[in-house]
């Protein structure tokens, strides 16, 4: 069975931090999503995008770790 790993590292801004998005999101580097926080929108583009598979006997595991920067 695949499990399925999302990492969303928003670092800087008002929502910096690190998220855990399950179910994920397709999302390719250079696009830019907004964010609405407390009335506010922030802008961030994907400026990284890292895939990993980790191979076991019954499961494999993907890992997606998205690296967003703040564009406005």
């Amino acid at each position: 069975m695949i499990k399925k790993t999302t990492v969303a590292v928003f670092n800087n801004g008002a929502y910096k931090g690190e998220y855990d998005w399950q179910g994920g999101i397709p999302l390719s580097v250079g696009e830019s999503i907004s964010v609405s926080l407390k009335g506010t929108i922030i802008t961030y583009k994907l400026v990284g995008k890292t895939t990993s598979l980790e191979v076991g006997d019954q499961d494999q595991v993907v890992t997606t770790s998205y690296q967003f920067d703040i564009t406005n």
